[in-house]
């Protein structure tokens, strides 16, 4: 007595690691696919934040002249002297005596 072995089972042994390499080889592309897109999303994200960062360097330069002119000699003085005797600043010691 031969064993027989049916042709649709070795048929479908046979074409099995053909699906196990196919869904491999799919997964695969979906993850490289899927890597790509996020790179892409990422370095929107990078160019967005620079464009920020470069706003609030400007921003930032900014703020640092206008406390540099508060905090000026000029400034300080004519602040502590008070508005009325703001105008000592301006004339020279010749006018302030006459």
């Amino acid at each position: 007595m031969a064993l027989r072995v049916s042709t649709s089972m070795t048929t479908t042994m046979t074409n099995m690691p053909l699906y196990v390499v196919v869904l491999i080889a799919l997964g695969i592309a979906f993850f490289r696919v899927h890597l790509r897109v996020k790179t892409t999303l990422v370095g929107y994200e990078i160019g967005r934040l620079k464009a920020t960062e470069g706003r609030l360097l400007a921003e930032r330069s900014d703020l640092s002249v206008e406390l540099a002119r508060l905090t000026g000699r000029d400034a300080l003085q004519a602040r502590d002297l008070g508005p009325t005797d703001a105008s000592a600043l301006t004339s020279t010691p010749l006018e302030a005596q006459h």
